[in-house]
């Protein structure tokens, strides 16, 4: 029998050649002997956690061994089976264990960052970061590493719209000014530093970063095979292509993403986000192909590996595919019952909208989307994207543009917002637009009035700070007041427009646009202020003049075509109406159609003119109706010549003789409703892949349901009959 320090001895020696199963089954002997050997305990959930058998592990450390002393294990096994919440509690319930002095190890620290990481609590793993950054020399090995995982949670902050404090600012200077050295450079710190370019919308120099970082990938690689290298940089190449796609560039785009799909043994986070922005890009244009990249986003492995925000992209963009593809009823029922699973926020609001879209799209009736717009508006009232949404069915042709009831909507929508939001820029112009629509353009310049008030005033207690919120300050109301000027000269109000363009001029004396304004107020209310202006225009240069199109000018110069109108007219246009100083007269109405006369025989007599003329006149006599009848009445069908020729049975509407075969019963087949629809989606699966073959279509191919209308009968050949 083989003692335990045998078994010990044996043990070691598999430890130290990596011989993982060999570990196990001597670690099993020793528990046989003494089932509650620490030290055999100990090695075996260490064995299994390194053959990544966690829940196995994790049973060991919860049963047999003192969780105190194997926290980080514990918690690693906790982190691996996504147990997340139960892991970062267990580190900080041992953190609270420890004096005020001491500290986390390191082990547990880096652990508990990556934690907080996954479970997307940014705020406190880049605080967790910084600590760390702090107390690691930059001689350090795991310095970079550090480094690299707070670039990332940074770019993660930026990217989920949370603020990013000051002092992580400082820190980011502090840190690039000790990573200037060539070596201390790897391509995973230049990738997540171009994230957080992204999140901060600074492609150009995020691309930069990006093509570093792909270079230095390459450079550090250079000893492994083409394809690992590949598979590597398969990552780099989809956050450059997605550049591409936020910088409007779609086929550099396209063509890398499918450069990446097409690469083999790639980690599944890879291809399926490069599948979705593919989806992404290709619209409504390729349904069939998007609904099979689609899948690859959507797969269950995939669950745990993509952020929150990644999950909702994706599954919101499987929805509107299956809207495009018309397959409501999976649409519906797929977004009700992601409203069931998500709390109140902007992406419950864009469910909303899909199942409004789906209502549309399958009723065809603006009525019903906007009744139940108005019902998913009483449980998020204060949601922009639902009431903008009823504005915009409230606006279409079904509803007869219906200015007043959306000028009511957005009215109420706004009486419940705080004051500062009320006054908001885009608000502000809408309703503006549609009080200019509606015709009540008086009551859009009196919120124009009230919205300057309001912005001035923000706009000087914002002004009170360093000399950039000061510029700041002065550029808005300037914006404004361009824009407010503008809406005037539209609705001609030329003296207000006239004031607001002065102050904009003697703001700003060399903006053309201010001055060709004010030109244009005063030369309907002072022409020769508007001359003495005129002299102020800059001049136009040969860059200007050969970008002119001069026969598209010449179609658009007044007096070109030349109307003429009666003096009675022109009177009553130069009273009651009103025009421009100097301008002429135009027609008032719509045109008088001239009536073309009929073309007539040379010899016709003019007392019977349309009584006895033949429609016929101009054809040749051979083509005229009544040579036709007298040929058909001589050789014809109904000729007797023809009587006896033709067909024993006749194909009779419901007659027929028993099982004769002369005659259907039935009569003719009319071809049914069922029938069409398949037809038709016979069709239209041909166009989407043509290389399959529709059921229809070889059916036809084949000669239909009967196999014996090729075959001869036997004793019947050509001389029988």
């Amino acid at each position: 029998m083989t003692s335990i320090q045998q078994l010990f001895g044996e043990l070691e020696r598999h430890i130290k050649r990596e011989e993982h199963d060999k570990v196990l089954v001597v670690s099993d002997k020793i528990l046989k002997i003494d089932p509650k050997d620490k030290d055999a305990l100990h090695c075996k959930a260490i064995t299994l956690i390194r053959l990544e058998r966690y829940t196995d592990a994790l049973t060991i450390l919860n049963r047999q061994l003192d969780t105190s002393k194997f926290t980080f294990e514990k918690a690693y096994c906790l982190y691996r089976t996504n147990q997340l919440a139960d892991g970062a509690q267990l580190i900080a319930n041992k953190r609270k264990e420890l004096p005020s002095s001491s500290q986390l190890s390191w082990d547990l620290r880096h652990l508990e960052a990556q934690m907080l990481y996954r479970m997307e609590r940014y705020q406190d793993c880049i605080e967790l970061y910084a600590s760390m950054l702090q107390d690691t020399a930059v001689a350090d090995d795991s310095y970079n590493d550090i480094l690299t995982n707070y670039k990332a949670c940074k770019a993660a902050v930026l990217y989920s719209g949370q603020s990013l404090d000051s002092k992580w600012m400082s820190l980011d200077e502090s840190t690039n000014s000790k990573t200037t050295a060539p070596t201390s450079q790897t391509y995973e710190l230049s990738f997540n530093a171009a994230c957080a370019k992204i999140a901060q919308g600074e492609y150009s120099q995020a691309l930069k970063l990006l093509e570093e970082s792909k270079r230095v990938c390459r450079e550090a690689l250079k000893d492994y095979d083409e394809e690992e290298i590949e598979q590597e940089l398969a990552i780099i190449v989809v956050q450059i292509a997605y550049v591409y796609q936020l910088m409007g560039k779609t086929e550099q785009a396209k063509e890398l993403y499918q450069t990446v799909l097409k690469s083999k043994a790639l980690e599944v986070t890879v291809p399926a986000v490069a599948a979705n922005n593919l989806v992404v890009l290709q619209k409504d244009s390729d349904l069939f192909d998007s609904a099979k990249k689609i899948k690859t986003a959507t797969t269950k492995a995939l669950g745990v590996k993509f952020f929150s925000t990644q999950k909702r992209t994706i599954a919101m963009n499987e929805l509107l595919l299956s809207l495009y593809q018309n397959k409501f009823v999976a649409c519906r029922d797929s977004a009700k019952q992601q409203l069931k699973s998500h709390p109140p926020s902007e992406y419950t609001d864009a469910l909303y909208l899909i199942l409004a879209a789906v209502q549309y799209k399958q009723q065809k009736k603006a009525s019903k989307a906007l009744e139940e717009l108005r019902e998913f508006a009483k449980e998020r009232p204060q949601s922009v994207a639902i009431q903008f949404a009823i504005i915009q069915l409230q606006l279409t042709e079904e509803n007869g543009r219906n200015f007043k009831a959306a000028i009511e909507s957005l009215s109420n929508f706004l009486k419940t917002l705080p004051e500062k939001e009320q006054y908001r820029p885009g608000f502000v112009a809408l309703l503006v637009w549609l009080y200019d629509q509606a015709g009540q353009g008086d009551k859009g310049m009196d919120l124009l009035s009230e919205a300057s008030v309001i912005w001035a005033k923000s706009n000087n207690t914002s002004s009170s700070g360093s000399k950039k919120q000061e510029a700041a300050g002065t550029a808005m109301p300037l914006t404004l007041l361009k824009q407010t000027a503008a809406f005037k000269l539209r609705s001609h109000r030329y003296k207000d427009a006239a004031k607001d363009y002065e102050e904009l001029v003697r703001t700003d004396p060399s903006d053309p646009t201010s001055i060709a304004g004010l030109i244009m107020a005063y030369s309907e209310i002072e022409p020769s202020l508007a001359e003495k202006y005129g002299t102020s225009l800059p001049e136009m240069d040969r860059s200007m003049m050969q970008s002119l199109d001069v026969e598209t000018l010449e179609k658009v110069v007044p007096g070109h075509r030349k109307e003429y109108i009666s003096s009675t007219d022109a009177i009553k246009a130069a009273v009651g109406g009103r025009r421009r100083p100097g301008s002429r007269l135009r027609r008032t109405g719509a045109r008088k159609a001239h009536k073309r006369k009929p073309l007539l025989p040379k010899n016709l007599d003019p007392t019977q003119l349309g009584k006895n003329i033949d429609p016929e006149r101009w054809l040749p006599k051979r083509d005229r109706a009544a040579a036709r009848l007298a040929r058909t009445r001589k050789t014809g069908a109904g000729s007797k010549k023809e009587m006896g020729k033709g067909p024993q049975g006749m194909n009779m509407e419901g007659g027929g003789i028993g099982g004769t075969g002369s005659a259907r019963i039935a009569g003719r087949e009319h071809l049914t409703t069922s029938a069409k629809a398949v037809a038709v989606e016979d069709i239209s699966i041909t166009k989407i892949d043509e290389a399959v073959e529709s059921p229809t279509s070889s059916k036809a191919k084949s000669g239909g349901g009967s196999s014996n209308a090729s075959k001869k009968k036997k004793g019947k050949g050509k001389g029988k009959w």
